[in-house]
């Protein structure tokens, strides 16, 4: 596989989990997480040439360096490449965007890991992999591509049956697996998780006020313990139905600012261009202030504080 160019400089948010206090007191399922919308379609693909297609600046390794922490996945079998061949699972949002599973992915997750434990500590990030969509699957394509992921990330998947476990007892007594793989399809005798609930507006939105009417509506329902949510914060813009830049109303929408802030109403939040707002940073408040609410509330579910 291609060698991924990595930069010495780490940014800022490189490692934010390990820095946030508070955070061992949550399971994976409990924490307020950045993610990307359509996370291989951005402005460095390969195959991508029209404005609707994008939806992210940067490439999937970049967007973990750079705090994403969930990556939202569309995965396309290109047949006419045999099994073992990268290019047979492709990244794709209205087509192929030209990054693949094997090299964008996979091999990005774990250069990312071995950068941080290059000093020699176990990291103590936590990165899903939402594998959300298929296109020309059958149930051979779902048995390849889950053998590669689980065979090839190893021990660094976080099975399905720790999922109870708290952030605090992954790192002291399973240092060292950090991935959490989210199959929207059967995953046989895999140890996935099931796919992350998608809760998504529609492909119709382009009103901002529209689409603030339904992320209340997501802030308001309840989430089942153990499972994984996601909230689509995203909308497009016409005549091209291109993805609209939200990065003013996040910064606005999910400020942290203390316990009653709207952002305690959710868990993971996805959006187009995550990189260019202060989503990743008001993730980091609110998930110390969570932390802190469970510490002193062992056995409260943590649900929505608006009603």
């Amino acid at each position: 596989m291609t060698a991924l160019h990595r930069d010495t400089q780490s940014p800022v948010h490189m490692q934010w989990m390990a820095e946030t206090a508070n955070l061992e007191h949550l399971r994976i399922d409990e924490l307020i997480l950045p993610g990307s919308h359509n996370s291989g379609s951005d402005k460095q693909s390969p195959n991508l040439g029209i404005p609707m297609e994008y939806a992210q600046d940067e490439a999937p390794l970049e967007q973990l360096r750079n705090g994403i922490r969930v990556l939202d996945l569309r995965v396309l079998l290109d047949d006419d490449h045999p099994e073992g061949d990268p290019n047979r699972f492709q990244l794709f949002h209205l087509t192929s965007s030209g990054r693949t599973v094997a090299v964008d992915i996979i091999e990005a997750v774990r250069a990312f890991f071995a950068e941080l434990e290059s000093s020699g500590a176990p990291a103590r990030e936590i990165v899903i992999l939402d594998f959300h969509q298929f296109k020309y699957f059958n149930d051979q394509a779902h048995a390849q591509l889950q053998a590669q992921l689980f065979n090839e990330l190893g021990a660094r998947v976080i099975p399905d049956y720790l999922h109870s476990w708290t952030l605090g007892q992954l790192w002291e007594y399973e240092p060292g697996r950090n991935v959490v793989v989210s199959y929207n399809s059967d995953r046989g005798d895999e140890p996935g998780w099931d796919g992350v609930t998608q809760r998504w507006s529609g492909s119709e939105i382009f009103n901002t006020n529209t689409l603030k009417k339904f992320i209340d509506k997501v802030a308001e329902e309840y989430k089942e313990p153990f499972y994984l949510r996601a909230v689509q914060c995203a909308k497009y813009s016409l005549p091209l139905h291109a993805p609209t830049d939200l990065s003013h109303k996040l910064d606005e929408w999910f400020e942290s600012v203390d316990e009653n802030s709207y952002i305690q109403n959710f868990y993971i939040i996805n959006t187009d261009w995550t990189l260019r707002s202060h989503l990743i940073a008001n993730c980091r408040h609110a998930n110390e202030i969570r932390g802190a609410r469970k510490l002193s509330h062992p056995h409260e579910h943590l649900q929505p504080t608006r009603r």
